[in-house]
Order: structure tokens, then sequence, then C-alpha cells
């Protein structure tokens, strides 16, 4: 009957739909996925922390912000935003872009990250009595730089990582009247290679699948039409 495929190419038809299908989904699934991720970045940011405001590395602290710049120059000269590439030497220069941060007293703290802290977007964030605590913060205190004023607006420190992990930078200024505004910045030492090797692994398995249905399906042939031979009745 005309209109009506054998059925080896109703298969054949099916496979190709269902391909289709498989591709639009797992489309739209990387479009979810990255819209999620772009907003819980912007989630992240507006509690604070290290962010992008055009295509410069920001730290925002209260209604200021302050230039972050940050690199390793053992290693070498490429600048970074968040996470850094890995452990040794590390050197982070904060240019504040407001005077009144140059008359308060700036604090810097580094912490490791024991995963005990509340999330929020993901993110560890201390609560306002856990930076209070010195019993608290002390015992998992890498790094410290003491309230001091800065009068150029420009704050250099530096610190050697001894080895990759989780980390929580915190920023504290505090004004003349007493006003304090503190900025937390989750940060690791040594991760991006791991967040790629995860990329790699789910973009070779989407080529996986890609290849195995264009083998499948793909590489069928058609089958041919067979010839109905015309018999005429005497």
């Amino acid at each position: 009957m005309s209109g009506e495929f054998p059925p080896l190419e109703q298969k054949h038809q099916r496979g190709k739909q269902f391909w289709e299908v498989l591709i639009i989904m797992i489309i739209r699934g990387i479009a979810a996925w990255l819209l999620a991720t772009v907003l819980l970045a912007s989630a992240a940011y507006a509690h604070g922390g290290v962010g992008m405001v055009d295509n410069r590395c920001v730290l925002r602290i209260g209604p200021d912000i302050m230039f972050f710049t940050g690199y390793q120059p053992q290693i070498s000269r490429d600048e970074f935003c968040d996470d850094i590439p890995s452990a040794g030497q590390t050197v982070v220069a904060l240019d504040m872009q407001d005077t009144e941060l140059r008359t308060m007293l700036t604090e810097i703290r580094l912490i490791r990250d024991d995963g005990t802290h509340t999330r929020m977007n993901g993110l560890p964030v201390l609560t306002d009595a856990e930076l209070a605590s010195k019993e608290l913060l002390d015992p998992v205190t890498i790094s410290y730089m003491p309230p001091k004023q800065y009068p150029t607006g420009t704050l250099t420190f530096e610190h050697t990582f001894t080895q990759n992990g989780k980390f929580i930078g915190i920023v504290t200024v505090k004004n003349e009247h007493g006003q304090t505004y503190v900025s937390q910045f989750p940060f690791a030492v040594g991760q991006p290679f791991a967040k790629s090797v995860v990329l790699y692994v789910v973009l070779v398995g989407l080529l996986g699948v890609g290849v195995y249905g264009i083998w499948r399906y793909g590489g069928q042939k058609k089958p041919k039409a067979t010839a109905i031979p015309n018999i005429r009745k005497g």
C-alpha cells in the first residue's frame, strides 16, 4: 500500500525521530544548566565577595568596591579572579575605589573551609556569631592581616598555600563610627582541574552518545524497494 513504510524503514524512521528528540532534550538541558549557573553566580555575588564588573575583578564590600588582582609570581603572571590554579606563593592586590575606604580600618583573614558553615546558594557563609568568635576563627586561620588604614588606597598581601583545598577569604572594614562591613569570598586552591575533568567527562559522554546514534541508526542502509511483479490476469 502506498504511504506505508516497510518494517525496516519504519524502524529507521523511529530511530531517527528518537535521536532528534534526544538532541533537543540535551540542548534544553544544557541551556537550563547554563541559566542556573548564571543565576547562582549572580545570587552569590549579591551576598558580597569577588565577581566581575566591566571585565574587571572586583570585591564588593558594603556600598563600596575594591578592584581585586591575584596572581602566582613563581608559576605564571596570569591573573585570576576567584579560584587559585595551584598551591604555592600567591599575591593578591586590592585597590580601593572609594575614598571612604581609605579612612577605614581594613582587616583581612583567610580560613580553611571545614564544611561546617551555613550554605547559601551552594556557597559557605559564616554567620555574624561565627565572624565574631575568635575561638572559632583562630584555629582555622591560615593568614591574617590586623586592622589598618591604607591612605593610598592600595594594599597587597601574599600567602603560600602548601596544599590544595577549599578556603574562605574574609575582608572586614570599620569606620570611626563603629559601622562595619564584611565581605566573604569562598575560593578553592588547585580545584579548576577537577572541574575541567568533570566537564570533559560530560562532553565525551555526549559525544559518545552522538557517535553511537549515528552508527546505530544513521549508518543503516535504507532497504531497497522490492519490485512487485505485474501479473496480468488472462
